[in-house]
Order: structure tokens, then sequence, then C-alpha cells
């Protein structure tokens, strides 16, 4: 796996570009690294947090797909609380999932088990400093 990072502008904002040729921007939130941080665009640590939701989503999907439930929908909110220091890494990681559908609750509860805490690769590394705990709601 291979990115390249290209400065866009004279602060901190850059554009990743993907093997496959897929691009997204990342800067500094506003006013941070001594002003250069525009808040234009993801952090690094949103995109771990990104990261978390959609690899632990993909899991989901794919197992619940697996259980014959049938998923209209998902939405996922992450939450991430740092350590106060430098560096800073996540100590406290949730995430929730809204699973829209006909789902068995029981199904649906060891498939988001699983999803988070076995089968996702973002999650696993996240682990190494932070407590990841995860939620769902089943909406008909």
């Amino acid at each position: 796996m291979k990115i390249e990072l290209k400065r866009v502008n004279e602060g901190v904002r850059f554009e990743a570009t993907s093997e496959e040729g897929n691009t997204l921007h990342i800067d500094a939130g506003k006013g941070k690294m001594d002003g250069m941080g525009q808040g234009s665009a993801f952090s690094p640590m949103q995109l771990v947090l990104t990261g978390v939701a959609g690899c632990a989503v993909f899991d989901l999907i794919h197992i619940l797909k697996k259980q014959r439930q049938e998923v209209n929908d998902v939405k996922i909110n992450v939450e991430g609380d740092r350590v106060d220091g430098t560096p800073a890494p996540f100590e406290k990681v949730n995430v929730h999932f809204d699973l829209y559908g006909e789902i068995d609750e029981k199904k649906a509860a060891r498939a988001v088990e699983l999803a988070v805490e076995k089968y996702c690769s973002v999650a696993e590394m996240v682990k190494s400093t932070a407590t990841i705990t995860h939620s769902f709601n089943i909406i008909k």
C-alpha cells in the first residue's frame, strides 16, 4: 500500500493520492500549527477515527449479509478522547452504529462485536493506546 502527499498551500494543507488515483485533503485545525492550519479538511486524527468507522462498518455489513439480515442503511458515529499531552493518541474511542432494516438484535450484537473487536484492522492498531467501545440501535 502506498500513499503520496503533496502540499497545496503555504500552510499544512496536503492532497493525498492513493495508488488507485483516489484523492483526499488533510489539514490541521483552524489556527493550529502556529496558525498554519485552516481547518479546511480532515485532520490526521479525524482520519484515524474515520478509518476505525469505515473498517468496522465494512466488516459489519459483510457479517450481517452472511447472517442473512436485511440491512437497508447504516449510519456510524465515532467519538474519540485523546490523551492530554504530546503526542496525544486516543485513549478512548466509541463506535455507535444505527442499523436500519429487519435485523435480529442478537445477530446484530454479535456482528458488531466481531466487526469492532476481531476483524477491524484499524481498530486493532488503535487498541494499542485506546479502549474501544461499541454500541448500536436497530431502526425498523
